[in-house]
């Protein structure tokens, strides 16, 4: 290295390491400099987005917003999964009673409202769902279900 700088001219010599300074910087800045900046800067948005949560925490007296518990029918298990399920447009295949629980078979609904049902079956049915398997079925967005349930308590 030291041979082919001592064989260029002064000058030549001259914009060799000034160019070579010039990446030098260039580089720290590129690979150094932005990387950190970038970093603070993320770290700053998160700081003010936990800043953010913490003061609508002391508004609202830090009290957590809890869901109410539900409020368990006197109609039995069967009979509200029924009506909740033809309400959200469900049909179900198979109700089969298991002790305390039952088990529900639906052969074909669409994925987003077998969802909304169950958290509605959750929310407002008085009902939890110990298991839920669902299978895709070959139309988009269709499944089957098997979901074994029981009266929240």
């Amino acid at each position: 290295m030291m041979s082919a700088l001592a064989s260029l001219t002064p000058r030549e010599r001259a914009l060799v390491l000034g160019g070579a300074a010039v990446l030098l910087v260039l580089g720290t800045w590129v690979y150094v400099w932005q990387p950190i900046a970038r970093a603070q800067d993320a770290q700053a948005d998160r700081i003010a987005r936990y800043l953010t949560l913490i003061e609508l925490s002391r508004q609202n007296g830090g009290a957590a917003a809890r869901p109410a518990a539900p409020v368990l029918p006197d109609t039995p298990l069967a009979q509200r999964l029924t009506q909740s399920g033809e309400r959200a447009g469900i049909t179900l295949a198979r109700l089969d009673p298991e002790g305390p629980r039952l088990r529900v078979t639906v052969a074909e609904a669409a994925y987003a409202d077998l969802i909304d049902w169950i958290a509605t079956l959750e929310a407002q049915s008085g009902v939890r769902a110990i298991s839920v398997e669902m299978s895709r079925l070959t139309a988009p967005g269709m499944v089957s279900l098997r979901m074994t349930v029981e009266d929240a308590q």
